[in-house]
């Protein structure tokens, strides 16, 4: 079972708007299970549902979550990938394919390191990412 970290009120906030734009809670539960891949091999202390019970790493769970939320929003994600955007291969020939970069032609990173640089100053995140 996959836990959202943040809700549509903490992400409007995050925003600095009245209210979550539309689709919020799909980002959030996205950035949700984004944030626990950057995770994996963080220590923290849970309840016996899983969910983290000290306060600072619950704000940056909620933080980081509304950041790669925003990041997703703004960037594009998994669920608004389109037919041009699906790779086609017939023999040596390969059309399409989903492109997550810039305009510039640069990579993106998959998470955001907004995200990343708030789960690493809470302690939660030792290491470096690894982005895919």
């Amino acid at each position: 079972m996959s836990r959202t970290y943040a809700t549509d009120t903490d992400y409007a906030s995050w925003l600095d708007v009245k209210e979550a734009p539309e689709g919020a809670a799909r980002l959030l539960r996205d950035a949700s299970l984004e944030v626990d891949e950057m995770l994996l091999t963080a220590i923290y202390r849970v309840d016996h549902d899983g969910a983290p019970t000290e306060p600072h790493v619950i704000e940056a769970l909620r933080d980081a979550t509304c950041a790669q939320a925003e990041y997703r929003a703004e960037h594009g994600d998994e669920a608004t990938i389109t037919l041009g955007d699906v790779p086609v291969s017939l023999g040596p020939l390969s059309i399409g394919g989903r492109s997550n970069s810039k305009t510039d032609g640069t990579a993106l990173p998959q998470h955001n390191p907004v995200a990343v640089r708030i789960l690493r100053l809470a302690g939660l995140i030792p290491g470096t990412v690894q982005n895919a």
